[in-house]
């Protein structure tokens, strides 16, 4: 069981959460905001409370919710407990590739992004995908970006070097801020970048497993 689902706090460190409702204070938008990958909802309510009741625009939630037992009643226990009502939320408890082809199809588009799922780093290419949906201006949160995350580290750099639509604002421990600056000539992630991460898979994996075992083996 993740500690998060019996404290309900938010898995980011404290540096982190500031930076985060920094930026929804201060560009306080006003369209809709997305967050992928919700644990037990403690980030989700430090971001909706950034907002006066009254002027908090709908915050969109894409979780398969089977992080851990009863997962979903928890995220609304939390919301409950905070003193905030789940009707602002749209819980889409599907997988990310679901719900982003549903996106699309119905022309959603976002103010602000958090994505802090999968760190594999098929995932997160899967996930940069949601950056067509990004509203120029808007921002968009990746957490785990870190040498530690390779599949989130080596996605975003290639992501930020290929895209120069997109910029950094900001970095708070291991959650990378960027903003979009202009509309995107192509596509946002190419099969080009999605073959990337096909040949990255394996040699990810071994490398993970390998730590993991020295780990087991020190400990």
């Amino acid at each position: 069981m993740r500690r998060c689902s019996e404290t309900l706090e938010a898995e980011m460190t404290p540096a982190e959460q500031q930076l985060l409702q920094n930026l929804i204070r201060k560009e306080n938008f006003s369209g809709p905001h997305l967050e992928i990958g919700t644990a037990a909802g403690g980030t989700l309510c430090k971001m909706m409370k950034c907002f006066e009741e009254q002027t908090r625009p709908k915050f969109v939630i894409v979780d398969r919710m089977t992080y851990f037992p009863d997962q979903l009643s928890i995220v609304k226990e939390n919301l409950a407990t905070n003193g905030l009502s789940e009707k602002g939320v749209d819980f889409r408890t599907t997988t990310s590739a679901e719900a982003f082809a549903l996106a699309e199809k119905q022309d959603d588009h976002f103010d602000f992004m958090l994505v802090d799922a999968s760190h594999k780093i098929l995932a997160v290419m899967a996930d940069l995908r949601w950056m067509r949906l990004l509203n120029v201006g808007g921002i968009a949160c990746f957490h785990d970006y870190a040498d530690k995350f390779p599949g989130v580290k080596l996605s975003i750099d290639r992501f930020l070097s290929r895209y120069k639509n997109y910029e950094k604002i900001g970095l708070a421990d291991t959650l990378l801020a960027i903003r979009k600056t202009a509309p995107c000539e192509t596509r946002e992630v190419s099969p080009l970048d999605r073959a990337y991460s096909v040949m990255m898979y394996l040699p990810l994996e071994v490398r993970r497993k390998i730590n993991k075992s020295k780990k087991q083996k020190a400990a």
